[in-house]
């Protein structure tokens, strides 16, 4: 490699898995690696602390023998995790029970029952960004605080996921404000915990960790560096959000790129050097780094849904195929006469914010095929992640240029469909891991090897466009037609959604 190299471990706990790889400021990516949390240690709404650190020093201490390989040395830690989470520690910074992550719904009644108050919803969303709802770690904790008093005052800190393995390899506190800001504790204006949120759910700020930059970092622990063979005190990136860390991967630091994800769950983001809040509660505001905030949407139901229809129907017993085999067939579906698919079986985040919503189809009859039903399911989630691009549009304007990754980029059909729904061009790149890379230049930006400048010019290479006139979708040829089809059925599904709220 060139002598003005630098190399970086780039680590990333997920909901269920951790990754890691090593990222050259020259190469990119040259390894990777990735493991799968044991079945104690995640089930979707829950983590065990201690087993999602091991997972994670297992694959760090699989790229450090990966550099040795090849006679690099691993300059920095870069830290990634994801937005929401909850883990409450003792007085001696050890846990008290689980992980909650984003998918932890259990306090939905206490977060219903509070947002029966508007004007208490109004305030604490236009001051944070976040909506009251269970997923956000504010009203977790409000609910644990009158639900468990004991498991409360046993409580002395309130972390995430991403600062206890901060903690675990450098014995520091610290969040970063990129993570903090997914908590409904950080006020998204001044940057700073939110004093009236803190006194209204009962957290004093000596319970929550000093607020840094993304950038910040701490030097590793002589112990945590024999077990993966670094050497000790190189630099740890604090840990910023997956989300926030796709949108640097994808070069969305200056604005103008919106980044759009579709996977397991689905999202859309967009950087702003404001913060950017609709008045009426229905997209969130998070922060990213150096005074830059993402105004974005997150919906519950993607690829889920997909797997849930595939399994409820048993074509998934059809074999390795069946994504290809089912994708081929939309050829042959007829859009018009599809049922329709509310996408709420995971429950809702944006834009209405309902966890009791429930999802299924609408206008189902005997004749129509299990493929004009999957047909519908994948219209559905990409008509509701229409209903939140249009509100980020609103807000925010519309962006130069939307990046497309997660599942969504393996099917065709999906992509094109979704180019039509959005009535605008999507580009896809070859970039995998966007936000485990994002982390590789956060902590690039930590050892002095990237500033912002470079940064905010970062162009990542388009492999493929999906136009939305362009081919062919549900077996109709020519797209202006098509189009405005499907124009038809969203406003179909919008009148469907106000209807079933």
């Amino acid at each position: 490699m060139a002598v003005a190299d630098a190399v970086v471990a780039s680590l990333e706990v997920s909901t269920t898995s951790a990754k890691c790889i090593l990222y050259s400021s020259t190469a990119g990516v040259i390894a990777e690696a990735s493991r799968r949390y044991a079945a104690d240690v995640a089930d979707g709404p829950t983590q065990d602390p201690n087993g999602v650190v091991a997972c994670a020093m297992d694959v760090l201490r699989e790229m450090v023998q990966a550099a040795a390989a090849r006679s690099v040395e691993v300059r920095a830690i870069g830290l990634t995790g994801t937005w929401h989470s909850m883990l409450l520690l003792d007085a001696d910074r050890r846990p008290l029970g689980r992980i909650s992550t984003w998918a932890d719904l259990s306090a939905a009644d206490h977060a219903a029952a509070q947002r029966r108050d508007s004007e208490l919803t109004r305030k604490f969303y236009h001051a944070t960004g976040c909506m009251v709802h269970a997923m956000y770690p504010v009203w977790k904790w409000h609910n644990v605080s009158r639900t468990r008093p004991e498991l409360a005052a046993a409580t002395r800190h309130v972390v995430t996921q991403v600062e206890y393995l901060f903690q675990s390899l450098t014995g520091k506190a610290a969040v970063s404000r990129s993570t903090a800001s997914g908590s409904g504790l950080m006020n998204i204006h001044t940057l700073d915990w939110d004093s009236d949120v803190l006194g209204y759910v009962g957290l004093r700020r000596d319970q929550l960790a000093p607020l840094v930059e993304a950038t910040h970092s701490a030097p590793l622990l002589a112990g945590a560096a024999a077990a993966v063979g670094l050497p000790a005190g190189i630099p740890v990136a604090v840990g910023c959000a997956d989300g926030a860390m796709n949108q640097l991967a994808i070069g969305g630091l200056a604005g103008g790129a919106m980044s759009m994800s579709v996977g397991t769950s689905g999202a859309l983001r967009v950087c702003h050097t404001e913060a950017r809040i609709p008045e009426k509660p229905s997209t969130w505001c998070y922060y990213l780094m150096n005074g830059r905030r993402l105004a974005g949407a997150a919906v519950n139901n993607a690829t889920n849904c997909v797997d849930w229809f595939l399994a409820t129907t048993g074509a998934e017993q059809l074999g390795a195929d069946v994504y290809s085999r089912y994708s081929d067939a939309l050829a042959e579906v007829d859009a018009a006469r599809a049922p329709m698919f509310m996408p709420f079986l995971f429950g809702e985040r944006c834009p209405g914010w309902n966890e009791q919503r429930s999802g299924g189809f609408v206008g189902l009859r005997a004749s129509h095929t299990t493929y004009d039903m999957y047909y519908a399911v994948l219209e559905g989630v990409l008509f509701n992640m229409r209903q939140c691009y249009d509100i980020l549009v609103e807000v925010g304007g519309r962006p130069e240029r939307v990046l497309v990754s997660g599942g969504i980029t393996n099917s065709e059909p999906w992509m094109q469909m979704a180019a039509r729904i959005m009535r605008r061009e999507l580009l896809v790149t070859g970039t995998a891991n966007e936000s485990t890379v994002g982390g590789a230049l956060a902590a690039l930006m930590a050892v002095g090897e990237l500033d912002e400048a470079t940064l905010a010019r970062r162009q990542v290479p388009v492999t493929r466009r999906y136009e939305p006139e362009a081919g062919s979708v549900a077996g109709v040829a020519g797209g202006g037609a098509v189009a405005a089809d499907l124009q038809q059925r969203y406003e179909r599904y919008m009148e469907l959604y106000a209807m079933l709220e």
